[in-house]
């Protein structure tokens, strides 16, 4: 009898995979879009001793990504392309993008400017296709756009912001000196900071400006000696986007503190020197392929296919609408090899996923940090909550 049962069992999934095998392949497309002559991607200058790393296109991220989920494209009998659009310098997104809809591709990764992310989030109906930012951190794209077709798997600054917060507050290093730089970029910084500091219970003792040089007549303003001398604090925090000033303040600095911020221990939502779940795998497939280090825009592009592939494995969703709602319902797995499963937020799209806070060289701490707890989840912790949004939800 037994012979009999496992012969019919045999049989049964015979006919099954060869009736599976008769359906035709599904093509789904995944299409990449950037922008020519994309300033974003200029080499830096290299003449002022600072040493600058320089932005690499992350479509070698979404080409690991591809390779990552072929096998999940055979289970599901479907076969995953990528396809690469660059609009001209003088191109209209807008256009571009509409013409690309309507070639009903069934995702689309945005690696453009600001600018061209606000005008491609405006461009395209909400539900219809999933527009996926892999490269800008601005919160505010995450509070004005968050009712539009645009995701976010890059984590906003808030997330890297609320990441140090929650370090230095589980340390209990909450009295905090703020180094600002005279950028603009550095002002935004610092006053992300202060909010999360705040939101987390840590403190702003003190603020000081300060300016790179060795003016004399300007000491107060570029001595690290002088800067740090005065103050009662635990902690810096420095704000530095060009990293010409922060970089001596370790060492410089009167009191023997820790330094967080652009210097010293950093937020990132992926690092070179991860050691645990599957990242040291994954930057070293990466490497090979690409000939250099995995960078937060690389991994960004590479979860997004794979958030894209699991929508169409596990929900059968084969269109852009389908996956932007199999994204949206917030029931899918994405695993991001940080340890913990990823989902896209329902207010901001944002994809939740730890931070990595880290050195040079090594990842110190992974974000939320134990302690900080939230009614949905603890990776809600991180970045911007619906109340902070124009898209508050239920």
């Amino acid at each position: 009898m037994n012979k009999i049962l496992l012969a019919f069992a045999a049989c049964v999934i015979s006919l099954g995979s060869a009736w599976a095998q008769s359906e035709p392949t599904r093509d789904i497309r995944i299409i990449y879009i950037d922008r020519a002559e994309d300033p974003f991607y200029d080499p830096p200058p290299q003449t002022d001793g600072v040493i600058r790393i320089e932005n690499k296109p992350p479509m070698a991220g979404a080409e690991l990504g591809l390779k990552d989920v072929t096998a999940l494209g055979r289970a599901a009998n479907v076969r995953f392309i990528l396809e690469h659009h660059t609009v001209a310098a003088d191109g209209d997104v807008a256009a571009d993008l509409s013409a690309i809809a309507n070639s009903l591709p069934a995702f689309v990764l945005l690696d453009l400017p600001h600018d061209d992310l606000v005008v491609a989030a405006k461009a395209v109906q909400p539900g219809s296709l999933a527009l996926v930012n892999i490269r800008d951190t601005s919160d505010d794209l995450r509070r004005t756009l968050c009712g539009t077709a645009l995701f976010h798997t890059i984590p906003s600054q808030s997330a890297y912001s609320d990441a140090l917060a929650q370090m230095i507050v589980r340390k209990n290093w909450k009295r905090v000196l703020t180094l600002i730089g005279p950028e603009p970029e550095d002002q935004e910084l610092a006053k992300i900071f202060t909010v999360s500091a705040k939101k987390f219970g840590a403190k702003i003792v003190d603020t000081k400006p300060f300016i790179a040089g060795n003016d004399p007549r300007k000491r107060e303003e570029n001595s690290t000696a002088l800067m740090t001398g005065d103050s009662d604090y635990d902690v810096i925090y420095v704000a530095d986007t060009t990293g010409d000033f922060g970089r001596f303040v370790e060492f410089r600095q009167v009191k023997p503190r820790p330094v967080i911020g652009s210097e010293g221990l950093e937020a990132s939502a992926w690092h070179r020197s991860a050691e645990r779940y599957g990242a040291p795998q994954v930057n070293h497939r990466f490497e090979r392929d690409a000939g250099r280090v995995m960078s937060d825009m690389d991994w960004s592009a590479w979860v997004a296919v794979k958030a894209a592939a699991e929508a169409v494995a596990r929900e059968k969703a084969y269109s852009g609408p389908a996956i932007s709602a199999a994204l949206l319902a917030g029931k899918i797995d994405i695993e991001m090899t940080k340890g913990i499963p990823g989902s896209f937020r329902s207010w901001d799209h944002q994809l939740r996923q730890p931070i990595m806070l880290h050195t040079a060289d090594a990842v110190i701490a992974m974000a939320p940090i134990e302690g900080f707890l939230h009614e949905n989840s603890i990776l809600d912790t991180l970045g911007l909550s619906d109340r902070d949004t124009n898209c508050r939800t239920k």
